[in-house]
């Protein structure tokens, strides 16, 4: 790493009364002297850039910030000092700035030369849709050379949980940050582009009762009059969206460790006791992580925030992880599986973009994909290690399967999408990014070798560190550490959208040979636009593996050319076409789909998801019929591996939601209940009691069993064994119980349902937290009047935040259309903070009966959500418009989304995939439903 240039280094060589003014910890610097400099020809202020970004009059050195942060007030206020380099004279530098009022700004010189006062002026970026461009005129044009920027400014605090802005809990007010992608801008002028890696100098004053924190440690805090300062270390080199602080009456705790680094727990008031999972979490994952990379932990501290009000689930902040409250705070004596579960994922994602993100930054937002695709696949296999428990390695498996649905769409984004406004970078947080992403990293590993893909990582961080770059930097590095084209391999995928759909042809010949024709083109679900005569192409990793085989046959798909594996013995009964769980899709008829189906005790977990997965996706592409579930799904009634039951789950809604007409419902319902009952029954509605508990002490050795169950498998194997099947049996019943009621429609579930639910109402930590979310949302189905008003006392005066979710989650559980709508409308209240509409809506959205209502009712109350959802958190609501099933539902969507999302930011791609699922639907629909229809009433035996 380059010893920074400093904001200190550049005064020394400024006049020494410019000099003193202009550091860090100093008052603003005088007006400068009118001493009149030579005259010279002003230069031409550069248009907006068609590419989104700053022109290049100037670039970045490092940072001073001094903040005066009052989160009581409606703004605050702030001087920022930059030092910058100016490649070639410019009469205009031109930075970000976004509701910024900047009161004076000036750039003072190496001497003799006198500081020179800026006119300030604001314009709209190409493609932007508010003024973010902060423009400053100088008289007369500064030489190339170094120069500081002095701009003295204030600013409201932000209304939509974006840059920096303030909250009330408990009574308390507080400040929190959230920068990515391009918020810094509206809490300092600054050159907001994550290209731009600097340090940074902050000083924040605050009220005196309250106290900062940022991302480097403090260094010192003294009292100036009725208020603190605080100063922090000079940060190491960090883009603009990755700096972070919070103000307020803050607790915070320190985790019991004797190796860096420390490790704190910072909340509002009174919280910090329900942190004890999270430091646990982080410092188990911090450590793996630390010998994973081969890079001990690259910053000097490490501080995880829990925000009870936050845009985001977690934000990578250097130094200072900022968390949605609800993912942090979690009561160790009762804490579902799930909450657990996500608890440990995020804490895995956040910490593992300290190496990927934080210290190798991408240079910019199309290559996104590189810090949020490898900190999704990291999380999986770190939490794989660290908590076998939770099947993260296999979830991981399912993400990539689902994430194909959107890529599959014509309105899908390449993973290297070229993004050239603010919008663009806000589109680019979405599933192609993330979990695509993480599927591509997962299919390289697997094509070169785990040691070979580690070499790779290991190499290109440390050659990176503390540097922007592009993507391709990782790629070279894999080449190199493999000795195979990764580059080439990569980019078919990463500079496309689409999936691709292996099709494999089995056939048996004379003499025990066995052969499989493989091609590829694109998956296409039915009614896609895209064009037939696509040029999608991929270089494509593919291993078979036939039955009894130990090995897999191996080749690659390249530039669509098909291939052809073969294989010596007896026929197999099957050869599966995707053993390696590469990202692509496969198509197989379906005498071959059911003969894997039939076939599942021989194949892994990984390899059963996948023959469930890709048979719907090939109904959905009209490859294969329908009526060909009822045979596949049955075959998988008694298997008892999470992922698997949930995959099935997950068929069963999407058919029913899709293409089970009302006719042909209550067959299906039959169906369904044939291929659910039996595990319900088996699971029952709570874990059983620990076995030889002391009569009495039931409720004492379930609390320490689930204080345990999270515990590392040890040197005994059997506990370990019972610890994964608890932690897996939890989420299967939370699973089949909503299946039961929601696709089954079972009236003894429901019933039961609501036995539980009053239990729970009564006094939630007398139900299983697991058991009792998924019947308080049951529960509500059939229910009346005094429900809602239990819920909505239960959401108030819920004691944690997990009770809290469960009671709102609830509130969106209705069947009965006016019930439902005045439970939406209680979410408009104060009651209901804004971060937490994203419960109720997804609850409302999730279900097949309640998705027409909510869509209704978010069209008859679109401005007051506007209001509670401002800027850019009103995307939320794009997932509106993808409710329905017929062309007469995708064009009233249309029709009323359009003009309304679009001056909603980073929305416009949420939207045409909306728009397009409506239309999806409709043609599988259209072809689907008249022969599922056929195969469930001529099927007597269920």
């Amino acid at each position: 790493m380059r010893a920074p240039l400093t904001i200190a280094s550049c005064c020394a060589a400024l006049v020494a009364s410019l000099l003193v003014a202009g550091c860090p910890g100093h008052p603003p610097p005088a007006a400068p002297s009118a001493r009149a400099i030579a005259t010279e020809p002003e230069t031409a202020l550069p248009a907006p850039l068609a590419s989104g970004r700053l022109p290049p009059l100037a670039t970045p050195l490092g940072y001073a910030i001094d903040l005066d942060v009052d989160p009581d007030k409606p703004r605050f206020a702030g001087v920022v000092r930059v030092e910058i380099d100016v490649p070639q004279r410019t009469s205009f530098i031109v930075l970000h700035g976004r509701a910024l009022d900047v009161t004076t700004a000036r750039a003072l010189l190496p001497p003799p030369l006198p500081g020179v006062l800026a006119t300030v002026s604001t314009r709209t970026a190409e493609g932007g849709k508010a003024p973010e461009e902060l423009v400053l005129a100088f008289p007369q044009p500064l030489p190339a050379g170094r120069a500081l920027l002095v701009l003295e400014y204030t600013a409201p605090f932000d209304d939509t949980l974006s840059g920096l802005y303030r909250l009330k809990d408990g009574g308390s007010s507080y400040a929190f940050t959230q920068f990515e992608p391009t918020d810094a801008r509206r809490a300092f002028p600054c050159f907001d582009e994550p290209s731009f890696k600097v340090p940074f100098d902050l000083t924040v004053t605050v009220p005196r009762a309250m106290i900062a924190v940022a991302n480097a440690p403090e260094t010192a805090r003294e009292q100036v009059g009725d208020k603190t300062r605080f100063r922090f270390a000079r940060t190491q080199p960090l883009p603009t969206y990755l700096v972070a602080l919070a103000v307020g009456d803050l607790e915070i705790k320190e985790a019991t460790r004797f190796t860096k680094p420390p490790i704190r727990l910072v909340t509002t008031k009174g919280k910090s006791g329900m942190g004890d999972l999270a430091l646990e979490a982080t410092s188990g994952i911090v450590d793996a992580l630390a010998g994973w990379f081969g890079i001990p932990y690259p910053y000097d501290k490490l501080d995880i925030v829990a925000v009870p009000d936050f845009r985001s689930g977690a934000m990578e902040n250097a130094g200072l992880m900022t968390f949605r409250e609800e993912r942090l705070l979690l009561d160790p004596a009762r804490a579902s599986v799930g909450a657990r579960r996500s608890q440990a994922l995020i804490v895995a994602h956040e910490l593992a973009h300290q190496w990927f993100g934080d210290l190798v930054t991408a240079s910019w937002w199309n290559d996104l994909w590189l810090n949020e695709g490898m900190a999704t696949w990291m999380e999986a296999r770190i939490v794989e290690k660290w908590r076998p428990a939770y099947g993260a390695g296999l979830d991981a498996i399912v993400a990539a399967h689902d994430v194909m649905d959107l890529d599959g769409l014509v309105s899908a984004r390449a993973v290297r999408q070229p993004v050239v406004s603010v919008g663009d970078a806000q589109e680019a947080f979405d599933g192609i990014t993330y979990d695509k992403g993480a599927a591509l990293l997962a299919t390289i590993e697997r094509w070169i070798g785990e040691d070979a893909f580690q070499r790779g990582v290991r190499d290109y961080l440390r050659t990176n560190a503390f540097k922007s770059v592009q993507s391709d930097r990782l790629l070279e590095a894999l080449d190199r550490a493999s000795g195979k084209n990764v580059t080439q391999m990569a980019s078919s995928y990463l500079d496309k959208p689409g999936v691709p759909d292996v099709g494999a042809r089995f056939e048996c010949e004379r003499g025990g040979r066995w052969h499989m024709e493989l091609s590829s083109q694109p998956w296409r679900p039915l009614g896609s636009k895209l064009p037939e005569e696509s040029d999608r192409t991929w270089t494509i990793p593919v291993c078979v593996r036939a039955q009894g085989e130990k090995k897999d046959t191996c080749t690659e798909l390249v530039a669509g050319a098909p291939s052809l594996v073969a294989g010596q013995g007896r026929c197999p009964a099957y050869v599966h076409p995707n053993w390696s769980s590469s990202y692509y899709r496969f198509s197989l008829s379906e005498k071959d789909f059911v003969r894997l189906a039939e076939s599942k005790k021989e194949l892994d977990p990984a390899m059963r998801v996948s023959v469930l997965s890709n048979a719907w996706a090939a109904v959905r592409s009209g490859a294969l019929e329908p009526k060909a579930m009822l045979r596949i799904l049955p075959a998988f009634d008694d298997d008892d591996t999470r992922q698997v039951v949930e995959e099935v789950v997950s068929i069963l809604g999407a058919m029913s939601e899709t293409i089970v007409d009302d006719a042909a419902r209550p067959a299906f319902r039959a169906f369904s209940l044939a291929r659910l009952a039996k595990r319900k029954k088996a699971l029952g509605w709570a874990p059983a009691p620990a076995k030889d508990a002391a009569p009495g002490k039931d409720k004492a050795a379930a609390k320490d069993t689930a204080s345990t169950r999270d515990a590392a498998p040890g040197k005994d194997k059997a506990a370990a064994k019972a610890r994964d099947t608890s932690a897996d049996d939890a989420l299967i019943r939370g699973s089949v119980m909503r299946a039961m009621g929601d696709v089954a429609e079972d009236d003894a579930t429901l019933r039961e349902a609501e036995e539980v639910a009053a239990r729970w109402l009564a006094d939630p930590a007398s139900v299983d937290a697991d058991s009792g979310a998924v019947a308080l949302d049951l529960a509500s189905r059939r229910a009346g009047e005094p429900r809602l008003a239990a819920l909505v006392a239960a959401m108030k005066a819920a004691k944690n935040r997990e009770d809290r979710i469960v009671a709102l989650r609830a509130l969106a559980g209705f069947d009965d259309e006016a019930r439902l709508k005045q439970a939406l409308d209680v979410t408009l209240g104060e009651d209901v903070r804004a971060n937490e509409m994203r419960y109720v809506l997804a609850a409302a959205f999730g279900r097949r009966t309640s998705r027409p209502i909510a869509e209704a009712w978010v069209r008859a109350r679109w401005d007051e959500l506007r209001r509670k959802l401002p800027g850019r958190l009103g995307a939320a609501l794009v997932r509106a418009a993808g409710v329905g099933c017929s062309s007469a539902d995708a064009d009233a969507r249309a029709t009323f989304y359009t003009p309304r999302v679009a001056g909603i930011e980073g929305a416009a791609r949420g939207l045409a995939g909306a728009l397009e699922a409506v239309s999806l639907c409709a043609a599988l629909r259209e072809q689907g439903s008249p022969s599922l229809k056929k195969a469930l009433l001529g099927t007597k035996k269920k």
